[in-house]
Formats: structure tokens, C-alpha cells, sequence
């Protein structure tokens, strides 16, 4: 069968959440299935990720995103209330031009879409159409709406009302539309929305036995994602000091790629390592005693809980943080609301060795019997490209 995949970045494994659920995707249909995928992209920065696609099977056709025009697009939309500013950005002639000549040459059966900023440039087919949202746009910006101040709220207010109409009127077109958490999934509130989990890759994300000898935590996610900033932020100015006056020789990672200005500033503090990004995740996350996710907004499914899971180091979060993974709270993984909560959660789990193996081995058992990609694969397989086979 014939798919033609859509998408604004090249899907590729240990990088953005898209793009590493849209590698998984693709990887298990390329078994069955003929894939053309139009994203944008570098011949020379994404060669790698690109050849990696190709060695599946997959052809890849890249189109250069072009800022000056995506400006442009971004003073236009401010009179187009139907269109979220994020989806404006990747408006693109030429990205419609490979589309047209893929959709007359290629002929596809079906369309498989990557987020709802891919569907700006995707004309009205009549193809059954198979959409990825991933999270929520809109929960996420309704509740990032409560820490801003100002003129930023009022834009985030704005697009927030735009992106929630447009996520909808996706879901009312799609033939259906998937998410990964059934919070995200009310949200939208359309019946042809399912949430299907996030995948973990068992072959990086597994326990070692190269913990350190000092009491090390870590935080691990894109840097440059405001929900991750706003957790570290916070974790740093609620709790840090609380935590190293009840232990004083802890020590914090924080890694990811492209930390933002103020997480870098961190590194005034001799006892956090800002790492930027890392050759090996796991290898950071096996190194530390336990793994926090402090998450004030965002939405979606949150990858850092269950690679530290699977990796079977004990994870504290929050609910938000938690979200729609069904692990146990206080057998699978910690909860904890308020920064004294956080502090006194980590700190038992630091001088508990045998209750850090504990939560450590149920997280990795949840991880390991839910989250494995094949088999959340093969059910998004079957309620969209087999449904076609009938």
C-alpha cells in the first residue's frame, strides 16, 4: 500500500517527541507498507536521520523551510483568526508543489500526518487521512496561559483560542487522529480522536550498572521547551536549596539539547551540571540515583518518566507530570505536589537504598509490559491502514 507522509521536521530517533513517535510509526509500517515522506529539512544537517529512513525503505523528500517567508506568513495570520501562528509558520509553496506532484506520481491510498502544523500545505484529497496530533497544542497552552504575565498572556490567550479551534476542526476532517493521553484526547472532545501511549526503545532505554557513587539526580528533556524550562525553574528556586541542606553532597543533572539562557545560568552552582545535548540519554539517566519531572504545564506524555522508568530508576513527578501513564503512584513511581513534598520524596528516596530498588524494578516491570513500540504499533496499524484492507 501506497502512504504518503507529511511532516515539518525528519523524523528521527532521541530527539523531539514527533519526531522520535513519527521514526517508530514509520519504521514499523515500512515493513508492509510503500512510504514517500515530505518534511523540512537539510540535505547536510538531518543527513543522518535521513539516511537512517532511507535504510528502511522509506523515501524521503526534504523541502527548505524559509524563515523570511515564514515572517511574512506570521503578519498575515494575525488577520486569518481560522489559523494558529505555529501552523502559519510552516505555510510553504513549495512544500504544496511536492505534495501536488507526489499526490499525482506516487498516487497513494492514504495520508499519514505528523502534528497539525503538517496539515497547513496538505490539500482537500478525498484520501483517508491519518493524523498524529501527539499532544494537545491546545491544553498545552492553556496551561502555560497561568504563568505568563502581560503581553504574552494575551498572545498566549490568542493562540490558545486558535489552536483549540483548529485541533477540532482537524479532528472533524480526519479520517482519525491520534494522541498520547486520553487528558489530550478530552480535551479536543471529538470522538475521532484515540489515545494511543508513547513507545519506549527497550534497546537504549534498559538498566545498567553504572550508578554513582554520590547521591545525583537528574532532569532530562529539550531544553528549550518552555514546559521543561518552567520545571527546572521551579524545582530550582522552590526546592534546590531546601534539598542540599538536608543532603548536602547531592548533585543535579539537567540534560538536554538547547538549554534556554536561564537553565544555563544554573551552572553557577558548582553542584548542577547543565549538559546540553548528550550522546547517550541512558547513560545520564543509569548514572543518577532518581530522576525528577516537576512539570507545571505542558501536555502530551512525558518521555523523561519513562525512559527513567525503563531504565529502572525511581522517578518523582507531579500528576500534571504523570498525566495519563497508568503507572502505581508510591509502588511504580513518586508523587508529589508542593516543593516540600519534592524535597522530603527525594530525600527518602536518597538515603533508602532498598526503596529506590524498589520503585526503580515495578517502574521498569510497568515500562517494559506497556510502552513497547511494536505493540502500540501494531494497534495504530490496525485502526487505520488494515481498516483499508476490508
Amino acid at each position: 500500500m501506497n502512504i504518503l507522509a507529511v511532516s515539518v521536521r525528519v523524523p528521527e530517533d532521541g530527539k523531539k517527541g514527533d519526531q522520535v513517535l513519527s521514526f517508530h510509526r514509520l519504521s514499523y509500517l515500512s515493513r508492509k507498507h510503500t512510504i514517500k515522506l515530505i518534511c523540512f529539512g537539510s540535505p547536510d544537517a538531518d543527513a543522518d536521520a535521513i539516511a537512517k529512513l532511507e535504510a528502511l525503505g522509506i523515501s524521503v523528500k526534504l523541502v527548505k523551510w524559509n524563515r523570511f517567508i515564514a515572517g511574512f506568513n506570521l503578519l498575515t495570520a494575525m488577520y486569518n483568526s481560522l489559523l494558529p501562528f505555529q501552523c502559519a509558520l510552516f505555510q510553504s509553496a513549495p512544500y504544496k508543489r511536492a505534495i501536488a506532484h507526489e499526490l499525482s506520481v506516487f498516487k497513494p491510498v492514504a495520508v499519514y500526518a505528523v502534528m497539525i502544523r503538517s496539515l497547513v500545505n496538505l490539500p482537500s484529497t478525498g484520501l483517508p487521512l491519518f493524523v498524529d496530533m501527539v499532544d494537545s497544542i491546545g491544553l498545552n497552552f492553556s496551561r502555560r496561559i497561568a504563568l505568563e504575565r502581560g503581553l504574552k498572556r494575551v498572545a498566549f490567550n490568542i493562540e490558545c483560542k486558535r489552536v483549540s479551534n483548529y485541533e477540532f476542526n482537524v479532528a472533524q476532517q480526519a479520517t482519525l487522529s491520534f494522541v498520547v493521553s486520553k487528558v489530550d484526547q478530552k480535551f479536543i472532545g471529538h470522538e475521532r480522536v484515540k489515545a494511543l501511549p508513547l513507545g519506549i526503545n527497550g534497546l537504549e532505554f534498559y538498566k545498567q550498572s553504572n550508578c554513582g557513587l554520590e547521591p545525583r539526580i537528574v532532569f532530562t528533556g529539550n531544553m528549550n521547551y518552555q514546559p521543561n524550562v518552567d520545571a527546572v525553574i521551579w524545582f530550582y528556586e522552590q526546592c534546590w536549596k531546601k534539598l542540599k541542606l538536608a543532603v548536602p553532597k547531592v548533585r543535579w543533572v539537567v540534560a538536554g539539547s538547547n538549554p534556554k539562557a536561564e537553565v544555563l545560568a544554573l551552572r553557577t552552582d558548582e553542584a548542577i551540571t547543565v549538559t546540553g545535548r548528550v550522546s547517550s540519554l541512558a547513560a545520564v539517566i543509569n548514572a543518577a540515583w532518581l530522576s525528577i519531572a516537576p512539570m507545571q504545564s505542558g501536555s502530551g506524555m512525558q518521555f523523561k518518566i519513562l525512559e527513567a522508568m525503563a531504565c529502572g530508576v525511581p522517578v518523582v513527578t507531579t500528576i500534571l507530570g504523570l498525566g495519563d501513564i497508568a503507572a502505581k503512584p508510591t509502588q511504580d513511581v513518586i508523587l508529589a505536589e508542593t516543593a516540600d513534598e519534592f524535597v522530603q520524596s527525594i530525600v527518602n528516596l536518597l538515603v533508602s537504598p532498598d526503596w529506590r530498588q524498589s520503585i526503580g524494578e515495578a517502574g521498569m516491570r510497568y515500562v517494559n509490559s506497556h510502552h513497547t513500540w511494536d505493540a502500540l504499533n501494531a494497534e495504530f496499524e490496525k485502526s487505520t491502514f488494515e481498516t483499508l484492507y476490508r
